[in-house]
């Protein structure tokens, strides 16, 4: 039982936001974007509150939010509520929203509606959906980022996370320990005796004796009785306080640790919740969303990495994770494609990007997508970017960052960009698509030879441009006399039908026709560049640069750039320049 979907209305940044949700839900975005205030209306959506003023988008308009719950689970509620329920059910999911009309009415104004399938509209709350909803969803766990960690795991609550792993350490010790749990209960007996029983305090029937008479001078007749239940053990494990002891073991209040000491103990017993929780079988009941804002703040990378697990096993577990994060790491390349990325848009609104994962899979003919799926699920920073530049080599990667670091002053990471490496030429394409799919106007950085073996192939240059049609000729040309193959489709290959090898690399050739069509390739060029792909005119990165292909001519031409503070040792500098106002 999930919510799979949420609708927010004028709630704070959030105008008009419909988001789809899973077990696992990492939110993405820029500070002042608008993942809090997604997971304070979900937060909202389950816990009643008479929201004010400044919560309104516009306060002159009513705020809601909507959530479908998929797979509802009847058998968790009363006879009288699976009857108030069941109506409204649609292939197992109940839509629900919660509205209020203006800041700042009584709460009572607050109410829960639910739509109805049949009519196509919204209907008053029927008789115990408020409480339906409290079972299916009891109150959510929700941690905001500066908040007071000690209040969530040094006092018991019962919906924080000290209090969920009491309730598990009670429920283990009720179901282990008969004899002693029967035996405290005849200690808590003899107790009451004291209070209420036989042997009961003097001081007490003292007190009410004194506390009657002053009653009664004020209004004759009325009596004043103490009453003292008998404890429970349920009841002495929500007194209970939590400390922490250092190296020297001296228990100290969580609240009087730094921040980072406080958080990193929150996280650490989220982690022990997971731990337990799937040891016991699972959260039994409603499902409890888990509602985290930048659950890494004050974690080391490991503590990060281990938090991530913790969290995705909740997640399988009757709970439902749901978390704004600004680190890659909590994400993982498993859920990259499945990661919320918000940003603000027009009249500073919260807009959601469609997730990668959807994109992909709307485009999923394209026999080249499951190559592109993995270069974009491998590259967490794309999520944490507003520009992307996708490249096929890795030349491109490692100096492509700093050419743009000594034209620019700052790094393309600065100015919200990323790069991302595909793995072949033929992935670009299919990863542009999808990021354009999801928002983003990519751009991509190619050899020549992309002209010739992907964009004729893909539409974008035509098989019959004349351009390349010349190239061609020139290739056919000029084979016999540098000792070079060509394949079936003109280009130049590495080795021939019968495996002798060609006396030149294919990049040499292209490099060679380059220099001898120039105009028909700066055509070329030019043509791919409305599409936002930038080819290298001189066959690839190396021969503008002036350095052979390997590591040690990299890290030398980067080496020399920053020394320099400029790029005047390429053999193409403008170029390269021009490269970097383009990105």
């Amino acid at each position: 039982m999930r919510l799979s979907e949420v609708t927010i209305t004028n709630f704070c940044s959030c105008h008009d936001l419909t988001i789809p949700l899973a077990g696992f839900n990492p939110i993405v975005g820029y500070n002042n974007s608008g993942k809090s205030n997604i997971l304070r209306a979900i937060n909202w959506l389950l816990k009643k509150v008479v929201q004010p003023a400044h919560m309104f988008h516009d306060v002159n308009e009513r705020m809601w939010v909507a959530g479908v719950i998929d797979n509802v689970n009847l058998a968790l509620l009363p006879q009288n509520q699976q009857q108030a329920v069941a109506p409204f059910l649609n292939g197992g999911a109940l839509k629900v929203r919660r509205i209020q009309p203006s800041p700042g009415c009584s709460a009572n104004q607050v109410k829960v509606e639910v739509f109805d399938y049949a009519t196509n509209n919204w209907s008053d709350n029927p008789a115990g959906l408020d409480n339906a909803l409290a079972v299916l969803f009891p109150e959510p766990l929700y941690i905001e980022a500066m908040e007071n960690a000690g209040e969530d795991i040094g006092k018991f609550g019962a919906k924080n996370t000290i209090g969920l792993l009491l309730k598990q350490v009670l429920a283990q010790i009720q179901a282990q320990n008969a004899p002693a749990i029967a035996a405290m209960q005849v200690a808590f007996s003899q107790v009451s005796t004291f209070l209420s029983g036989q042997h009961r305090l003097a001081e007490l029937a003292t007190f009410e004796t004194n506390a009657s008479n002053a009653i009664t001078s004020f209004f004759p007749g009325l009596s004043l009785h103490l009453n003292f239940a008998t404890p429970s053990i349920e009841e002495i494990f929500k007194t209970s306080t939590v400390t922490l002891s250092d190296s020297e073991g001296s228990p100290r209040p969580i609240s009087s640790l730094g921040h980072g000491a406080q958080r990193s103990a929150q996280m650490a017993l989220i982690k022990l919740l997971a731990d337990m929780t799937s040891a016991t079988g699972g959260n039994p009941g409603g499902t409890i969303v888990l509602l985290i804002d930048e659950p890494e703040l004050c974690l080391h990378p490991q503590a990060v990495e281990l938090l991530r697990e913790s969290l995705l096993l909740l997640s399988t577990q009757n709970f439902q994770v749901i978390f704004s994060t600004h680190s890659p790491l909590l994400i993982g390349h498993t859920h990259a494609l499945q990661t919320l990325m918000v940003y603000k848009g027009a009249n500073n609104r919260t807009v959601a990007r469609q997730k990668l994962q959807s994109a992909a899979d709307a485009l999923n003919a394209n026999p080249a997508q499951t190559e592109a799926v993995f270069s974009l699920q491998a590259a967490t920073h794309i999520l944490f970017s507003e520009k992307v530049l996708l490249v096929e080599g890795k030349t491109e990667m490692m100096l492509v960052p700093s050419i743009y670091q000594t034209v620019k002053g700052r790094s393309y990471m600065h100015d919200r960009g990323c790069l991302v490496s595909g793995s072949s030429s033929s992935s670009l394409l299919p990863m542009m698509a999808i990021l354009r799919a999801v928002g983003y106007a990519p751009k991509a950085l190619a050899d020549l030879d992309f002209a010739f073996k992907v964009a004729t192939n893909s539409g974008l240059l035509s098989t019959t441009d004349p351009d390349i049609l010349a190239c061609k000729t020139w290739f056919t040309a000029n084979a016999a006399q540098l000792n070079v193959f060509l394949g079936a489709d003109g280009l130049p290959t590495k080795q021939s039908p019968q495996g002798v090898w060609s006396a030149l690399k294919p990049a040499e050739v292209f490099e060679l026709m380059a220099q001898a069509m120039a105009a028909e390739v700066d055509r070329i060029v030019t043509s791919l560049r409305a599409h936002s792909i930038w080819l290298w005119s001189g066959g690839a990165i190396e021969a503008h640069l002036g350095i052979q292909k390997n590591n040690p001519a990299r890290i030398g031409f980067i080496n020399t750039a920053r020394l320099n503070g400029n790029l005047n040792h390429a053999i193409s500098p403008q170029t390269l320049v021009d490269l970097a106002h383009w990105m």
